[in-house]
Formats: C-alpha cells, sequence, structure tokens
C-alpha cells in the first residue's frame, strides 16, 4: 500500500494547494483526487478496500469533532432556529425525498437513506464563506448555523436507522428500532458516566504533564474506544466517537482537544474523500447529463426554496429567507458518509448512487459562486428586501449628513451601551452601527442614534460620516471581523483614533498591525480596575494609584501581561506567548556557574526576575552568575520555555 498512499499523498498536496489557490474548498480537491486515481481514470489505487477502511476513521474522527462543537448552553440560545427551521428543514428535505425515490421507482428505504443525504448542506463550505464575507453574525448567517448544527445532530439517527432498514430479516422495524434506541442509551450511560468519574480527572491529570504527545494519544484512545463500544452494541462507529465529543465537550480542554484532533480527522477525512472519488465514474456527467442536471438543480433549486419558504413562515423577511436559502442550498460532506453506509447496507447499489454522487459534487462546486452572491441575488428576488437596504442605507446617511465630531460605534451591545450613557453625560454625539434587528429596533424606539448596518461595509461608514468622526470604537470581541473593520477603516480614514476591544490580550499584536490605536482586553483592564479598589480601600494615595495604572498601560499593557498558567489555560499554549514560568537553578545542572547573558534561549524568552535568599530582584543584570538554589522567573511561549529548561538543565 505504501506505493499508493505516496501517490495519493502527492496528488493531495498538488490538488489541494491548487483548489485552495482558485478559492474552492479543499473537499472538492480531494474528490478530484480520488477521481483521477480511481479505476475510471488513471487507475492508480489498487487497494481501494484498504484504503475505505482507513477512511472510514475520517468520519469517525469527523463525528468526534462535531460531538465536541455541540454545546448545551448553544443549543438552547439557538432553539427557535435549531428546532424549529432545523427540524422541519430536516424532515421536509428527506420526506419529499422519499417521494420522488418511491416514484422513480426506490424502495421507501433507500429513498429514505438518499433523503438523509440531500437534506444535509456544507458545514465546511458555509461556515468558511460566511467566515470571509462576514456574515457569521448577520441573521442569514445566525439561521445557516443553526440549521447547520441540527443536520449534525440528525446525522446520529441516520447512521443508526439505515442500517437497520437495510436489514432483509426484520420482519417488523419497531423491534430492531426500540433495541437500537435501548442500545443508544445504553453507550450514552456508559460514555457520560465513565466521562465524568474516569475520563475528566484522567484528562486533566495527562494535561498537568504538559505533553502533547501524551495528550494526543489519550484523546485517541477515547474517541476510538467510544467508536469501538457502539460498533460492539451493533451501532456505527461514528455514534461512539459523536457522544465521546460531547462528553469531552463539557470540560475545560474541549478547545485544545479540537485542536489536537484537527491534523487526523483532516488527513483522515481527505482519504475518506478520495475513495469517495476514487469510486465515482465521471463519465455518468456526459453520458446521463440531462438527469445528472436535473438533480443538481432539484438539489440546490428544491432544498433552497424550501428552506426559504419555511424561514419566511418562521417570520422572518423575505430577503434574509431567500439569503438563507441560498446559503444552504448545496450537497455536504456528511451526504457522501450516508451514501457510504447505504452503499455498504446494500440499500444502493453504487451504479445506482453515481448521478446522485455527482449531483452533490456539482451542487458544492456551484454553491460558493451563488454564496458570494447571495445578497444581489436577494435583492433581485425579493425587490422589497433592496428596498429596505437601501432605505435604511438612507436614513443612515441622511441622520449622519451634518453630524461632525461624533464617536462612531461599532456594535451596541451591553459595553457599546454602558460608553453611551457616559458620551451622553459629557455630551458628545454619537452614532452606533448594530448587525442585531432585535437591539436596532428597541434602541431606535428609546431614542438611541443606532442603525442597522454592517460595520466592514465601507459604504455603510461613509454614510456614518466616518470622514468627520473623532473617535472609532469597535466594542465587540469577534477578532476577524474587528480586523476587517479595522482595514476598512484605516483606508477611509488613516487619521482617526481607532479603539478595539478584545476579551482577551491573545490577539493584541494582530490588531495593532490591522491598524488600532489602542486595543482594550477585558481580562486585563478588570484586573487593573481590581487593584485599584483593593489599594484604595487600604487607603493609598488616589494620584499613586492613577500613576501606577498608567504606567502598566504603558507599551500596550507590556508590564502585565504575563501570567503563570495553570491546568484549566492548558489550551492556550497554542496562542498565548505570555506565560511566566519560574526555574529553580539546582547543583547538577548544566547552567551553574554561568552568566544569565551566556544563555542562547534569551532571544526567545524574557528574563523578568531572579531569586536568591529570599529576595526577588527585577531585570537581572546578564553578567549575574546562577548559584545553586536561585529561582529564574521567564516570560515566553510554552515551547520556548521549555526549550529554556532544557537548555538550562544540561546545556543542550
Amino acid at each position: 500500500m505504501l506505493n499508493e498512499i505516496l501517490i495519493l499523498l502527492f496528488f493531495s498536496v498538488v490538488g489541494v494547494a491548487l483548489f485552495r489557490r482558485l478559492d474552492i474548498p479543499a473537499v472538492l480537491g480531494y474528490l478530484v483526487v480520488g477521481l483521477l486515481a480511481g479505476d475510471n481514470a488513471l487507475g492508480l489505487i489498487q487497494d481501494s478496500h484498504a484504503i475505505e477502511q482507513i477512511a472510514e476513521i475520517g468520519v469517525v474522527f469527523l463525528l468526534f469533532t462535531i460531538g465536541l462543537e455541540v454545546s448545551i448552553p448553544r443549543l438552547i440560545a439557538m432553539r427557535n432556529i435549531v428546532f424549529g427551521i432545523g427540524v422541519v428543514q430536516v424532515i421536509v428535505s428527506t420526506l419529499s425525498t422519499v417521494a420522488l425515490g418511491v416514484w422513480f421507482g426506490l424502495s421507501w428505504q433507500a429513498a429514505f437513506a438518499v433523503g438523509g443525504a440531500l437534506a444535509m448542506s456544507s458545514t465546511a463550505i458555509v461556515v468558511k464563506m460566511l467566515t470571509e464575507q462576514y456574515e457569521l453574525h448577520l441573521p442569514q448567517g445566525n439561521i445557516s448555523l443553526g440549521v447547520l448544527l441540527f443536520q449534525d445532530l440528525a446525522v446520529v439517527p441516520f447512521l443508526v436507522l439505515i442500517p437497520i432498514f437495510a436489514d432483509p430479516s426484520a420482519d417488523s422495524l419497531l423491534l430492531p428500532m426500540g433495541l437500537a434506541l435501548v442500545k443508544g442509551a445504553f453507550a450514552f450511560a456508559v460514555i457520560f458516566y465513565a466521562g465524568q468519574y474516569l475520563v475528566r480527572p484522567a484528562v486533566r491529570l495527562i494535561a498537568g504533564t504538559h505533553s502533547s504527545e501524551l495528550f494526543t494519544l489519550f484523546i485517541l484512545l477515547i474517541a476510538l474506544v467510544a467508536a469501538w463500544l457502539t460498533w460492539q452494541l451493533g451501532l456505527s462507529l461514528a455514534m461512539g466517537a459523536f457522544l465521546a465529543g460531547i462528553m469531552l465537550a463539557e470540560t475545560e480542554y474541549q478547545h485544545h482537544v479540537e485542536n489536537e484532533i484537527r491534523p487526523f480527522r483532516d488527513i483522515l477525512m481527505g482519504l475518506f474523500f478520495i475513495s469517495v472519488g476514487s469510486q465515482f465514474d465521471w463519465h455518468i456527467i456526459l453520458d446521463e447529463a440531462l438527469e445528472v442536471a436535473i438533480l443538481t438543480l432539484g438539489l440546490i433549486a428544491g432544498k433552497g426554496i424550501a428552506i426559504m419558504l419555511i424561514t419566511r413562515l418562521a417570520g422572518y423577511p423575505a430577503g434574509i429567507a431567500v439569503r438563507a436559502g441560498i446559503l444552504l442550498g448545496q450537497g455536504s460532506e456528511f451526504g457522501f458518509a450516508l451514501l457510504a453506509v447505504t452503499i455498504t447496507s446494500g440499500l444502493l447499489s453504487l451504479e445506482l448512487s453515481q448521478p446522485i454522487i455527482a449531483a452533490i459534487i456539482l451542487s458544492m462546486a456551484i454553491s460558493p459562486m451563488l454564496i458570494r452572491h447571495n445578497e444581489a441575488i436577494a435583492s433581485r428576488f425579493a425587490p422589497g428586501y433592496a428596498a429596505s437596504v437601501s432605505q435604511n442605507e438612507t436614513s443612515i446617511e441622511e441622520a449622519c449628513r451634518n453630524l461632525e465630531g461624533h464617536v462612531l460605534l461599532c456594535g451596541f451591545g451591553r459595553t457599546a451601551q454602558n460608553l453611551a450613557q457616559f458620551l451622553k453625560r459629557e455630551g458628545i454625539p454619537f452614532v452606533a452601527l448594530e448587525i442585531d434587528t432585535e437591539i436596532v429596533t428597541e434602541a431606535r424606539e428609546a431614542g438611541e442614534p443606532v442603525f442597522l448596518g454592517d460595520s466592514s461595509n465601507p459604504e455603510i461608514l461613509r454614510f456614518a460620516a466616518i470622514d468627520s468622526a473623532r473617535v472609532l470604537v469597535i466594542s465587540f470581541t469577534e477578532i476577524k471581523a474587528a480586523e476587517h473593520i479595522a482595514q476598512a477603516v484605516r483606508e477611509l480614514r488613516p487619521d482617526v483614533p481607532l479603539i478595539i476591544r478584545t476579551r482577551d490580550d491573545r490577539h493584541l499584536e494582530r490588531l495593532l498591525e490591522c491598524g488600532a490605536d489602542e486595543v482594550i482586553p477585558d481580562t486585563v483592564e478588570s484586573s487593573m480596575m481590581l487593584a485599584r479598589h483593593t489599594l484604595s480601600a487600604l487607603g493609598e494615595d488616589p494620584q499613586s494609584i492613577e500613576e501606577m495604572l498608567d504606567e502598566a498601560r504603558e507599551g500596550h499593557y507590556a508590564r502585565v501581561r504575563a501570567f503563570f498558567h495553570s491546568l484549566e489555560d492548558v489550551d492556550l499554549q497554542t496562542a498565548d506567548h505570555h506565560h511566566l514560568h519560574s526555574i529553580e537553578i539546582l547543583s547538577r545542572y548544566h547552567a551553574l556557574g554561568r552568566s544569565i547573558g551566556s544563555l542562547r534561549c534569551l532571544g526567545q524568552i524574557r528574563v523578568i526576575g531572579l531569586r536568591r535568599n529570599g529576595v526577588t530582584s527585577e531585570d537581572p543584570l546578564p553578567e549575574v552568575e546562577f548559584i545553586a538554589g536561585d529561582v529564574l522567573i521567564i516570560e515566553g511561549h510554552p515551547d520556548d520555555i521549555q526549550a529554556a529548561e532544557i537548555e538550562i538543565m544540561s546545556g543542550l
């Protein structure tokens, strides 16, 4: 197999690099690689069955990461969309496909499986495009995310039901479905309680070793053991991995687990898509062009119109409904996974699945172009929407036409609203741009100068009189959106003071590079306010307190950003460059007798202090030599700190 794996890796590197350069999803690159390497093209894959077995583990890790992203609070917050629009969409899409499939001669079981496959939309494509176009938090973005979240959940029952429907020995479906439900409940109970009382303490213990290798091995073990358990119970491998993901999502290591598992998932999922592509006969597009075209059009338009109507009935404006339909009107990577299970279980032959696979591939190729122009398409098919957008822009322009010396607020959440109260008390005019329609409606009813508008749109910024604004403030904490707005602001007004709020200081340098004059990290500022109140309570001079805080703010909080990290902060290790760490110099260490300045690692870490005989000196001189019992206090990235420890101990 090594020859075939090397060939596939080579073609994958070239194909994915090319597709990314063309701004086409990598999923399609893998499919093309599989298509070229399969028997229907170059015939480079000889042992396709072995590759399929390896690729099946990719689906396991995909479901594992989906489980990690399932947050109970998030489900509750988006319940109206997830369990409203999402549920109705999956049911309508599945049942309509079942009706059409039976009409065209498929068994209802096979039609059900195909309906499930076609009901799914591509999370990879939609989220990527929404992020790039900064629409993730707009109304159509929220609808899409909620529907995609329910689709992710719906994959699991489809994975359970398809093998049951394929069993020819089952006289009645009630018994096997009931048995599957009992097995699923048992698996959930075992994995949940094991997670609470065994896995979670074990994860904390292993995270405490600060060994990335050991942590990754343990997470792989947990995911595969959970998959093995559900497989032994007669359920799918993917279901166990999904439950394990949900279990680990409730721990403080959720993001760290996701970062560690992503490379395995991406590579194995790539193999899965290659295996799908290798089985696809591209001649079907030419030989049965009309059938494939009808299926593709039916998938894009049929699903899009269904989502549009459901969203409209849920009370959303016509333009938003059209945009949601465009965003979700394509096939999905999950569709391939469900079709693979359907073919393996014998419900559908490989030959019959070819037009369906072709339709999913083509819809995923066409969808990015439609998503990129979703606003223009919505304006064309929903004239009222175009008029409302134009009217909104006109109202912003008219309200701000004679405005000068104002503060322009991007976002009008709680932080911006509090800031607005202080501005009003000082008699300073302000204008706020917000994308949440509920906030805009309520604020405008209360007489606040708040307008519905995307702050990243240069035209909207012009309408909001950025040319005459004294200060611009980005009050929300989404980093990507803040970067995009900062770049747009700097192109329009290089001289306007730009203040950006962030949740913490991890992205401070990036935002400064984008043009921010000041970056205000919530966590750092809250700790400084705590210091102010504590020192005031102790009777310290108010002026000296303010001087101390001003000194701490100098150099973009350079003196107060570093801190000692606990085990709960392990997920920050990949991004945080301000870890504090102390190293005690023992008599056997290589650094004994050497000076601080002789350390090669000084380019990567910063020496904060040296503790000797119970006394700590800040910024020790480079010529100071180490003696046994010294404690060196350093700041840096965890990897650089580890390298410094190795050099101090062994000289390597």
